[in-house]
């Protein structure tokens, strides 16, 4: 054999040992990369699931912020009426007269309501002064 026929079968042999450690490491190396890709999957689905969650209960907080406010607010409006409706009797000789704060408390109150477009509202302010307004309803004659 001469020197170059050596250096065919070592290239060959050696060619041949590298392809079986390729292929020998593919085959160990594959199921490990898939469970480390499985892995990374998860983790990443695991941190947008909790953003998610944390938007929605930023919005679920923004919501209930939003909700006491215009529950003060209509806690203000309906003081606002009731001042008004004393002031309004007041003005018409008619002070601590109850049922002529009532029916303007009723007055202001519907109005309130239609114009604010409330399909059904409840308002109480006090006892005996309740107002109850579908504003899509056809009103009756006055």
């Amino acid at each position: 054999m001469t020197q170059s026929d050596r250096q065919v079968v070592t290239f060959t042999v050696t060619a041949f040992v590298l392809g079986l450690l390729l292929l020998g490491g593919g085959l160990v190396g594959c199921p490990h990369y898939k469970v480390w890709e499985r892995k990374m999957a998860g983790q990443a689905e695991l941190q947008y699931q909790q953003g998610a969650r944390q938007a929605l209960i930023a919005q679920a907080a923004a919501e209930d912020e939003a909700a006491i406010k215009r529950a003060e607010a209509a806690t203000r409006r309906v003081l606002g009426w009731t001042d008004a409706a004393r002031r309004g009797c007041a003005a018409l000789d008619r002070p601590g007269d109850r049922a002529c704060e009532e029916q303007l408390l009723r007055d202001a109150a519907t109005y309130s309501i239609a114009k604010e477009g409330h399909e059904g509202v409840i308002i109480s302010v006090g006892a005996p002064v309740s107002v109850a307004v579908d504003p899509n309803r056809p009103r009756a004659a006055e």
